[in-house]
């Protein structure tokens, strides 16, 4: 290995084709983190320029390069295995200067650019070669439209004629956009007003700053330089890159040195990982993580049968390529197969890929979707991997076995959610579901119902009807559960009492939830006057009526804009505003068409919300059951 420092035009001014694996994640560098602060530093050179003032080299960082074979006559080629980012934001900051100058009318600053950021036509074999830096295969047609856009306006006009481009390769194109609009911005300002400089002076600025100013610390690997290690030794105690792009890097390294032929293997399994949807940051838990990145967590999780923690995910890949291969795992893993070869591995992450992208991102309207929404309630994700087995092999084949096993795994959460049992244990309690599957050999609703069953003491038990309707009638679950946990027990009740004949209609955005007896219920629903009169009585009457003033029989669901009208208004006031106005299901219960029942809600208190409390509870049961039955209730 050798390390020296080169300046840009000693590093791109020879006929030389720098090439980025198509194993490395796309260009990402932004404008705040990136491109502001080099910006911001070339400014400062170029004012030291202009005013005659020395100035010394800025180091931009190091780059590790690898020699490639190449045939007798063919041009240099090397691989640019870690700063990909910094040499791609160079090339597109020195078209933009190059761009520039045309624009001026200078020829001689825009050869001089053009030829750092390009290969004479006459010395190349490959059209890919024309170009200094041939980056990833997602950013090539954004880098080919910045090399022949000429200005700002220019490459909005092809982005009009390839609109996918935008959402596909955004930050090529708006890295061209940010460093051509402060470039003309500064010249704008350089060559106006009193102290103005002529234009070709500020381009030779330019031109010596790229040229003497900007340097790298390259790094050459000799042939025996081991590249992965390191390329994974530079980017192991930084955030450069993600843990999903150490595991590509890392594959395709690996395939490549057995002559697979990587670009269709690429095309065929991994380029989908490379798009804005798997790069997306999506909330689990406390934390914003890369969607890939979780989505290789839970893989790994099923794949090994043991919790994989986030900060040690590319090492457990690794370990578990290497495990595999020396023979340290059994291949037989019940109910899954181990991948036997690097493609194998690339099979196997895009089949699970495509089920984590069904439940992640459910069709509207089913039954996945809607154990999806209740499952966010709940609030953990250490299902997933129990769920990555499931949809991997129930669908499409067996949608209905499916929906009986989200069935019961929604029933056995929700009841311990309700009942106020701990989650804590649920990682190592799902992982033992998945062993205990692969016991019975079946993925099956009734396999995971007697798994969920055996399960005993605070922290797995499934409760029973009795304890579950129990705590829905007397447990204060306004006040242990959050509310959008209570909310989601609402949405339920209210989905499962419509009327069968009736068209289903979603619920509205923006409900609340409303005590009917309302918190300071002192103002309006005054204690009776027998018992007003006794200070034993008084207070003993109080504590009975706050103990079932956060129970589920004194909930329910309004829209916001009802909300204030209602919130400490009496009963004789509440009541009609309610009818009015609601026409949630959840609220027909307050004005029943049987006379009688009707004479009987004329008074809202303790006795009445016990008794709402056990009707919602036996809904509840319905929509819960402790055993299998045909699919998710409504």
């Amino acid at each position: 290995m050798e390390a020296n420092a080169r300046n840009i035009e000693r590093i791109f001014d020879s006929t030389v084709s720098y090439q980025i694996p198509l194993f490395q994640r796309p260009y990402v560098w932004n404008a705040e983190k990136n491109w502001q602060p080099l910006w911001e530093d070339i400014q400062a050179l170029l004012e030291r320029h202009l005013n005659n003032e020395r100035s010394r080299a800025h180091f931009l960082g190091a780059v590790v390069l690898e020699q490639l074979n190449n045939h007798t006559g063919s041009i240099e080629t090397r691989q640019v295995i870690d700063g990909q980012q910094r040499f791609t934001t160079l090339q597109i900051f020195m078209v933009a200067v190059r761009d520039l100058c045309r624009q001026q009318g200078s020829e001689k600053h825009y050869e001089r650019f053009n030829d750092l950021v390009t290969n004479k036509p006459s010395k190349i074999d490959h059209d890919h070669e024309f170009y200094k830096v041939w980056p990833t295969n997602t950013d090539r047609e954004a880098f080919r439209a910045v090399h022949a856009a000429e200005s700002v306006t220019g490459l909005h006009d092809y982005i009009k004629e390839h609109p996918e481009l935008r959402s596909r390769s955004h930050q090529i194109l708006r890295a061209y956009e940010f460093f051509a609009l402060k470039l003309a911005a500064w010249l704008k300002e350089m060559t106006e007003g009193e102290n103005a400089v002529h234009p070709e002076d500020c381009l030779d600025a330019l031109w010596q700053v790229i040229r003497n100013d900007l340097q790298l610390v390259v790094i050459d690997l000799d042939r025996e330089d081991e590249s992965q290690v390191i390329f994974e030794t530079l980017n192991a105690r930084g955030t450069q890159l993600l843990p999903a792009d150490l595991i590509k890097n890392y594959l395709f390294r690996r395939m490549r040195s057995h002559s697979k032929d990587v670009e269709k293997l690429y095309e065929r399994f991994w380029k989908p990982f490379d798009s804005r949807y798997w790069r997306t940051e999506v909330k689990q838990g406390r934390v914003k993580r890369p969607r890939i990145d979780l989505f290789m967590q839970h893989y790994l999780t099923l794949m090994l049968r043991e919790e994989v923690k986030h900060s040690h995910l590319f090492e457990a890949f690794k370990q578990y390529v290497e495990d595999l291969e020396d023979g340290s795992i059994d291949r037989e893993l019940g109910l899954t197969r181990h991948p036997d070869s690097v493609e194998d591995h690339l099979r196997s992450l895009a089949t699970y890929a495509q089920a984590y992208q069904v439940f992640s991102e459910p069709e509207q309207g089913t039954k996945l979707e809607l154990f999806m929404r209740r499952l966010a309630a709940v609030d953990t994700t250490t299902v997933y991997p129990l769920l990555l087995l499931a949809c991997a092999n129930l669908l499409p084949d067996k949608k209905a076995e499916l929906e009986s096993f989200l069935h019961i795994l929604e029933s056995y959460l929700i009841r311990r959610m309700v009942c106020g049992l701990t989650s804590k244990n649920y990682n190592r309690f799902f992982i033992d579901a998945i062993r205990s599957l692969d016991r019975a050999s079946t993925i099956s609703a009734e396999a995971l119902e007697n798994f969920l069953k055996a399960a005993e003491g605070e922290s797995t038990k499934f409760p029973s009807d009795a304890e579950f309707s129990r705590d829905l009638i007397h447990r204060e679950i306004y006040k242990y559960l959050a509310q959008y946990k209570v909310r989601a027990v609402l949405e339920a009740l209210d989905a499962s009492l419509s009327d069968r004949k009736s068209e289903a209609v979603p619920l509205p955005s923006g409900l609340t939830i409303e005590h009917v007896m309302p918190q300071r219920w002192q103002t309006n629903w005054p204690i009776p006057e027998n018992i007003a009169n006794n200070p034993e009585a008084k207070v003993e009457f109080s504590q009975n009526r706050d103990s079932v003033l956060h129970t589920l029989g004194n909930l329910t669901l309004i829209t916001g804009s009802l909300n204030p009208a209602l919130s400490n208004a009496s009963w004789a006031d509440k009541r009609p505003e309610l009818c009015k106005f609601s026409k949630l299901n959840l609220n027909r219960y307050f004005y029943p068409p049987n006379p009688s029942e009707a004479d009987q809600l004329k008074e809202w208190n303790e006795e009445r919300i016990i008794e709402r409390s056990k009707v919602l509870a036996k809904q509840a049961l319905e929509i819960w059951p402790a055993a299998v039955d045909s699919g998710i209730g409504n």
